[in-house]
């Protein structure tokens, strides 16, 4: 896949954890592997305050008390260098007294705590991933635990599951959240080691394959 993938080929990176995210991004986007990008959860939200956008006090907040603002710089430069190809949300859902309420992007910021992308996002998102001959996605696109947060993340794996082309899914988080929403035989490949799946991607070494080219490279010097 991250050689020569079926085209278009599309990522979907979302979830809490943005160092994955971030790091295969700087790898797909300047060899040519992904022809989309589609951000959603906390990476989406780092993009859209990359882009200039203020999300609103405690979407902020909750980035700032995890230090995950220090990806603002990294993601200024993608877009800067990769904007064609990079999505963000045009639209969000935020938990309004424990109620879903949609806000579009240029209504923000909000009051109240970014929990999902909205509806407009979710078509757009949609389509991209109903038109790609190769999908790969890492991350949920909000918050899926919560009945009102969980819309994102159902309607695009239910936009994976469906997609005729190959779709890929890795990520501990990524398989457990998929597992809610679909049947994971509607997906090519799910990479039950996320970890190293995303390490490859990501270009890092992965230690085991590591440990073989060595002992590879020691058996044709003898």
């Amino acid at each position: 896949m991250a050689e020569n993938p079926a085209r278009p080929c599309v990522f979907v990176l979302g979830g809490l954890k943005i160092s994955d995210a971030f790091g295969m991004m700087t790898k797909i986007l300047a060899e040519g592997t992904a022809d989309t990008v589609l951000t959603a959860g906390i990476t989406g939200h780092v993009m859209l305050m990359a882009a200039g956008i203020d999300l609103g006090p405690p979407s902020v907040q909750f980035i700032r008390d995890r230090s995950l603002d220090a990806f603002v710089p990294q993601a200024a430069d993608y877009l800067a260098h990769h904007g064609d190809r990079i999505h963000a949300p045009v639209d969000v859902a935020v938990d309004d007294r424990g109620r879903r309420r949609e806000v579009a992007v240029s209504d923000l910021p909000t009051d109240r705590m970014i929990i999902d992308i909205g509806s407009e996002t979710i078509a757009e998102y949609g389509r991209v991933i109903g038109e790609a001959a190769t999908v790969f996605v890492n991350g949920p696109a909000g918050v899926y635990e919560s009945q009102i947060g969980a819309t994102g993340t159902r309607s695009l794996w239910e936009a994976v599951a469906a997609t005729s082309g190959r779709s890929v899914i890795g990520g501990g988080d990524t398989v457990a959240g998929a597992r809610r929403f679909i049947d994971l035989n509607d997906i090519d490949f799910v990479s039950t080691g996320g970890g190293a799946l995303i390490r490859y991607l990501s270009g890092r070494p992965l230690p085991l394959l590591t440990s073989m080219e060595k002992a590879a490279e020691r058996d044709l010097a003898r």
